[in-house]
């Protein structure tokens, strides 16, 4: 306050006084006397100074010291002035001007706020650039997407900090162009990822610039391709039969016909092929209804020892004419589970069958049940068959995914069974695990929660 004191008022008040009175003398026809003139003229201004300094220039500093904090961000304060001059409208105006800003920046803080919450929670990644290239924001996911640093990145070029060729000639494009761009891309990070991109120019961004929107459509991909898989598998299952059963109807119409052992023979292989063409249709059509959930499982208890001496009795027979010992550990007191009893019998059926298929003659199949000690029963069916390369074992649940084509052709499976165990189990709420060493055998074990108490 005191460094605002001017004496220049002081003086000015001093000598316009001084002035006033002299010409007030000689106006009147008297004698000048300049010391009077000090001695009456200096009380007046220091007077009016006086006034000067209560009246405007203290209310003046304090409006500056207000608006000085205002400008460096403070919007707390307001000035303490209530009189009813010009003076008081200023502070009123300025204190209005000030509760308004801090209104109107809380608004646009929490604004920013809802947008960058929304941007962090976006699954898709947002990168926006502006007419240069230079980032302007990016969101969390494109940071995880293309593993890169997050606030670092702001204001660089982003050539610099996303190292994609097809991505920088396609941002190019769209600078150049200002019109929106998609395409494909596959990043390695480290495994192979592949997004969909999208620009799209910045509305209201001065110099042209872009935002780049990408969608992760990796898992979609990978689904196109077991489509495409799947669908080349089935046409090669039905066509494989089909083939077969054309060339022996043309060998038994061009005169075959009239041998009567090789027309049987050929007549029996037609039957198998029909019979192998009418399975896979089949288990196609079930694991059709149990996926799309067309086939709700009863929800009634199931006795999973009953289950399996059930299909012990069903393969007692095909077993024993190859000598394979079919062993059960089944406990007597084994909880009974909620589910449906036809279903969970295919699940062991499918196991068994599977075991037997490709187990060498004169091995050893072990059906086992229990507890696993966390509310769960559980059933595995262990063989010493040809076993499964490890490299196979996270596929052998998909749709017609075989190790060997050849054997399995040969001992007539679909390649559905086990897809088809898989879903039943999932849809009881269960898990299925497979454990091999190949040329020593393989175990499956199912786990299925227990009707708690």
């Amino acid at each position: 306050m005191a460094r605002s004191i001017s004496w220049r008022p002081l003086a000015s008040y001093f000598f316009m006084l001084f002035v006033f009175y002299v010409a007030l003398r000689f106006y009147v026809g008297e004698s000048v006397n300049a010391w009077v003139v000090v001695f009456i003229s200096l009380p007046f201004a220091i007077v009016l100074y006086w006034i000067l300094l209560i009246r405007i220039r203290g209310p003046l500093a304090e409006i500056s010291e207000v608006t000085k904090e205002m400008a460096r961000g403070s919007l707390d304060r307001e000035i303490r002035i209530y009189s009813d001059d010009e003076i008081g409208d200023l502070a009123k105006n300025i204190n209005l001007l000030g509760r308004q800003l801090k209104q109107t920046i809380g608004e646009i803080t929490e604004e920013k706020d809802r947008m960058g919450a929304v941007l962090n929670s976006m699954a898709d990644g947002v990168v926006a650039v502006d007419g240069d290239g230079r980032i302007l924001l990016l969101n969390p996911a494109v940071v995880r997407a293309l593993n890169i640093s997050g606030e670092s990145c702001k204001g660089k070029d982003i050539v610099g900090v996303i190292r994609h060729l097809e991505f920088e000639q396609s941002l190019k494009i769209a600078l150049e162009t200002q019109k929106e761009l998609a395409l494909v891309i596959k990043a390695l990070t480290p495994d192979p990822m592949y997004y969909r991109v999208i620009f799209t120019p910045l509305k209201g961004a001065g110099k042209g610039g872009v935002v780049a929107l990408l969608r992760d459509i990796t898992e979609r991909r990978e689904l196109d391709q077991m489509r495409s898989e799947f669908i080349a598998n089935v046409s090669h299952e039905l066509r494989t039969p089909l083939t077969s059963i054309k060339g022996f109807l043309e060998t038994l119409l061009d005169g075959a016909l009239e041998e009567r052992e090789t027309a049987i023979r050929f007549l029996k292989i037609i039957n198998a092929e029909t019979d192998r063409m009418t399975r896979l249709i089949g288990d196609l059509f079930s694991l059709s209804e149990i996926e799309s959930g067309k086939v709700v499982p009863d929800r009634e208890e199931v006795s999973m020892a009953r289950i399996v001496e059930k299909v012990f009795s069903i393969f007692s027979h095909s077993a024993g004419e190859r000598g394979i010992e079919l062993n059960c550990h089944v406990p007597a007191e084994l909880p009974v589970i909620i589910g449906d009893e036809d279903m969970l019998t295919r699940v062991v059926i499918n196991l068994v069958d599977n075991a037997i298929k490709y187990s060498p003659d004169n091995s050893r199949i072990t059906v086992e049940a229990g507890c696993s000690g966390k509310n769960e029963v559980m059933v595995s069916v262990s063989d010493q068959g040809i076993g499964i390369p490890e490299e196979n074992l996270p596929r052998v649940f998909e749709r017609l995914y075989r190790v060997d084509r050849a054997r399995s052709r040969e001992y007539g499976g679909s390649g559905l069974g086990l897809a088809i165990v898989k879903h039943i189990v999932d849809v009881h709420g269960g898990r299925i695990e497979v454990t091999s060493r190949l040329g020593r055998g393989s175990r499956f074990t199912v786990y299925l929660p227990v009707k708690l108490k």
